[in-house]
């Protein structure tokens, strides 16, 4: 069945200060209040972008995530943010936690080009998942702090070679060989999360496996000083829990809630352009053991349209209407040349179905 591309009904500005390269490479998003929480893929920080028409968000203030973290590779080393959201008052981050190898350039002759094909990449800050408290500002605004009374920033005891999440997933039989494989050659690469009451849901962009995509769901506590452990919630005691879904080959690039939906961003996982869709999953949290997703619990909601070589849909958050379904507002890594002008980029606006209905075969 061919699909064509929605249109969005409405863009957004996003106005950055100037200097700010976060408009080039923006790659998770998080709605709270009136505010926006942006993350690029290059970097250690989170910005806060404020609106009070829901058409332009501006004011931009930035957070450094080594202000709230003990980063192995310290401030200046890449955290490749890669999915963000808010609950019950903190605000959840999580890295890709992949390696990467070095892409060839047109301007490289070919031993600089074989060079950097044989180099891999191993960047600390990457394995990052924890979070952060959200204070109310000075100014009333939903800000972001290190500590806020008992509450603290804290997350999963990492270092150079990984955290407690790979160190768990090292003799997993369907994901513990890819933690050595690089991103975007269907290697582990975390792209999206979304976190209700103690249960962390991650998408996985890779590895897909004989086209079925992988999310991991995690239950987290508090340690000492606010550090992060896992339960053991697998079926064999595992610190983690495996739901494989078919997205018709593609990964999973941003997750995000609708009511106990899951909403997921889905892509390819090697470096391609497209396709890129929306997907619901239908009560998810009802779901409290390992398994395969049915299809019939899960339905292809928007194809969103991509460039060639730019506009690749990177980060979701959900935008609530009084008396109106949901929108779905998409921000992109390689904004095409129309979308930015100078440290202002356009995201889009798109109306979130809710979910299909097989018997009328409608959308409900």
């Amino acid at each position: 069945m061919q699909h064509q591309p929605a249109k969005p009904i409405s863009t957004v500005r996003l106005e950055f200060r100037q200097g700010s390269t976060a408009a080039q490479n923006l790659s998770a998003v998080e709605r709270v209040g009136p505010c926006l929480f942006v993350a690029s893929d290059e970097g250690a920080g989170i910005e806060r972008l404020v609106t009070q028409d829901g058409a332009l968000y501006g004011g931009h203030h930035g957070f450094s995530l080594a202000d709230a973290f003990d980063l192995p590779a310290g401030a200046e080393g890449e955290v490749d943010v890669e999915g963000m959201m808010e609950d019950d008052g903190w605000l959840w981050v999580v890295g890709s936690h992949s390696l990467a190898r070095r892409k060839p350039k047109p301007e490289h002759d070919e031993k600089e080009a074989l060079e950097r094909l044989t180099e891999v990449r191993r960047d600390a800050n990457r394995y990052l998942l924890g979070r952060i408290p959200l204070v109310e500002g000075q100014d009333g605004l939903p800000a972001l702090a290190a500590e806020d009374g008992e509450r603290r920033a804290g997350c999963l005891k990492f270092k150079d070679s990984g955290n407690a999440l790979t160190k768990a997933l090292r003799r997993d039989e369907h994901l513990g060989r890819f933690l050595d494989v690089p991103a975007k050659e269907n290697g582990f690469d975390i792209e999206g999360i979304a976190v209700r009451g103690g249960r962390v849901f991650l998408g996985l962009r890779g590895p897909v496996l004989r086209g079925w995509a992988c999310i991991l769901e995690l239950e987290v506590e508090a340690g000492k000083k606010g550090q992060l452990k896992l339960r053991r919630i697998g079926p064999d005691g595992e610190r983690f829990r495996k739901h494989f879904i078919d997205l018709d080959g593609l990964g999973i690039r941003e997750l995000t809630f609708d009511g106990a939906d899951l909403v997921i961003l889905a892509g390819p996982t090697m470096d391609l352009d497209g396709p890129v869709t929306v997907w619901r999953w239908a009560d998810a949290l009802d779901v409290k053991h390992e398994r395969v997703i049915p299809r019939d619990r899960l339905s292809r909601v928007i194809d969103l349209p991509f460039g060639h070589g730019t506009d690749h849909a990177e980060g979701i958050t959900r935008v609530e209407r009084a008396g109106a379904a949901p929108l779905l507002m998409v921000v992109y890594d390689s904004p095409a040349p129309e979308r930015v002008n100078g440290a202002v980029v356009l995201a889009d606006l798109f109306v979130l179905p809710s979910r299909y209905d097989p018997a009328n075969a409608t959308l409900a």
